[in-house]
């Protein structure tokens, strides 16, 4: 059909509505079918490869019939928006999967956490029985050293005898069965310092700084800290060093003083001082020490 007054070509199926008085009414419907048959091959192709799917086409639909859906940019449009939904759901996907091998990943650490720390308590455990074995032996021989100068010591010799059994049994029991953990971690040796002093001769350097080199016979504690006796226990030691209670976690390291230092050939660096005729040197941090 041709407009009369435009020349605008329209084609399509036309009919007449009205001719009386000389004018003629005619209602037209356009024909889309090349649109429609464009779309209908447009989306034949896309579910070709896969790119649309019966559910985009039922989401499609309610727009198709608002007339929001007509035509080749309509479609695009929305495969657009379609395809961005897509997107999104992949991602979510891949956090998905994110989320899932990180809670995977915490609860492998929170597994390994729980078996270092039974570990830690095993060694601990152990750490404490050594401790324990190395107090015993230091109170054993400290009782032999006082019946020593007693006249009447049978009976104490025979308690002294029969706990050094006990000892000497619990300390192959624990050597038994801490051999192949080595719970006590030993501090590395080296030879003492040449210009070390002996402990007979540390009186001699009281007021100064000096090394002191012996062998820890005897530790002991006190209200305020504790005592380490050097090469013979007390009354008869020349020179202790003094740990305050405020200084040894931070002298030990976490680690027991009786194992670690017990019967061990230690130097000792700093200011020498004297109480009651012996000298002593205050320890207050690991430095200061040494084993050789």
């Amino acid at each position: 059909m041709i407009h009369p007054e435009t020349d605008e070509y329209f084609s399509g199926t036309f009919v007449v509505g009205d001719a009386k008085g000389g004018k003629v009414l005619i209602t037209a419907w356009r024909n889309d079918i090349e649109t429609e048959y464009y779309l209908s091959a447009v989306m034949k192709l896309l579910r070709k490869q896969g790119e649309l799917t019966t559910q985009d086409l039922l989401r499609m639909h309610p727009r198709y019939q608002s007339k929001d859906l007509t035509s080749h940019a309509d479609l695009v449009q929305a495969l657009s928006e379609n395809k961005s939904a897509k997107q999104i759901g992949f991602i979510q996907q891949q956090a998905d999967l994110a989320v899932a091998e990180a809670h995977d990943t915490i609860s492998s650490l929170e597994q390994k956490n729980d078996q270092l720390s039974a570990k830690v308590a095993e060694l601990k455990q152990q750490g404490e029985l050594k401790d324990l074995e190395v107090r015993l032996v230091q109170t054993i021989l400290q009782s032999q050293n006082t019946v020593s100068s007693n006249s009447n010591n049978g009976f104490w010799k025979g308690i002294s005898l029969a706990l050094a059994l006990a000892v000497a049994g619990f300390g192959g029991w624990f050597a038994y069965h801490t051999t192949a953990s080595n719970s006590v971690e030993s501090v590395a040796s080296a030879p003492a310092p040449k210009t070390a002093v002996t402990t007979d001769e540390a009186i001699q350097y009281e007021g100064s700084s000096t090394t002191v080199c012996g062998k820890v016979v005897q530790i002991t504690d006190f209200n305020k800290g504790s005592y380490l006796n050097f090469d013979k226990v007390f009354p008869q030691t020349q020179f202790t060093a003094v740990i305050w209670n405020s200084d040894l976690r931070n002298v030990t390291q976490d680690q027991s003083l009786y194992t670690t230092y017990s019967n061990q050939e230690v130097c000792v660096t700093g200011l020498v001082g004297s109480y009651k005729g012996r000298a002593q040197i205050v320890v207050k941090n690991p430095a200061q020490m040494s084993i050789h």
